[in-house]
């Protein structure tokens, strides 16, 4: 009897906390605690919601992670392929450009005979004339020879100035000796006051002297070939006036010209096979 009564005790029991519950629960005294235990809930379920939201992403990710790799690799080899065609048409353009100005130039000058001729190596000063040694000659070799009709001691410009003069030809080939060298010199004319004088080249810079103290020359004029000896066409601009020099004790004054002409990034040329005398001038 003893044992029965302590398998029947739990039972009875939960039976009394069951009855206790329905009656608690008729009465509405369970909704209180039932809902602070769901406002409780509310920020762990949030909680919950923003773990599951990143764990769908990271998963995305790691899914699509391979096909990003892929899709950054072939951005990567297109724009590769495309650096070297995008250099190529900055080029193209730039030459384009060159052969407009060029092609303007000439339409302008029927009494020239021009050869286009194109810059393919800064010279060497050893390799300019076996009998020129000096070391700050200053030359540039074009692709245009003898066999093109060039000939020592023709003008070689461009569309926006003199240049210099060949002073070595071979079949396919020619030296032209740019006008800043210092053994470079022309008869050169003041275009709007029309001073006379001679410009010759220092090695880096370009200066008119013998100009007469009686004769005007300022800042800003441009300087012209006055066509006087007969070795270059009149009219072919040589540079603009930076500077002007004037001394009492001096017979002359002198003048400093930038030149239009980057020696320095000569590209294409005319050589001057032939020009009508005195004609040119502006």
């Amino acid at each position: 009897m003893f044992s029965l009564r302590r398998q029947l005790s739990p039972l009875v029991m939960l039976a009394l906390v069951a009855a206790l519950l329905v009656v608690l629960d008729q009465l509405g005294s369970l909704q209180q605690p039932q809902s602070l235990v769901r406002d409780a809930a509310i920020p762990v379920e949030r909680q919950i919601a923003r773990a599951s939201e990143a764990v769908q992403e990271g998963v995305f990710v790691v899914r699509h992670l391979a096909t990003l790799r892929r899709e950054n690799e072939r951005l990567r080899r297109e724009l590769e392929q495309l650096a070297p065609l995008r250099v190529r048409l900055i080029e193209l353009e730039n030459e384009n450009r060159q052969l407009r100005e060029m092609l303007a130039f000439k339409r302008e000058r029927p009494n020239y005979l021009l050869l286009v001729a194109e810059v393919v190596a800064r010279e060497r000063p050893a390799l300019v004339t076996s009998g020129d040694p000096n070391p700050l000659v200053q030359a540039v070799r074009i692709d245009q020879g003898r066999a093109q009709g060039v000939e020592p001691g023709m003008p070689v410009i461009t569309a926006r100035g003199l240049v210099g003069r060949v002073i070595d030809v071979g079949n396919q080939w020619a030296v032209v000796k740019l006008l800043t060298d210092e053994s470079m010199s022309v008869a050169a004319l003041d275009q709007q006051s029309r001073a006379a004088g001679v410009v010759q080249g220092t090695g880096d810079t370009l200066i008119m002297r013998f100009i007469p103290h009686d004769q005007n020359v300022e800042e800003g004029d441009v300087i012209i070939t006055s066509g006087l000896g007969g070795n270059f066409p009149k009219g072919l601009v040589i540079g603009t006036v930076q500077s002007v020099r004037q001394q009492d004790i001096a017979p002359y004054q002198e003048a400093t010209l930038a030149s239009p002409v980057d020696f320095t990034n000569l590209e294409y040329v005319f050589v001057i096979r032939a020009f009508s005398a005195g004609e040119g001038e502006e």
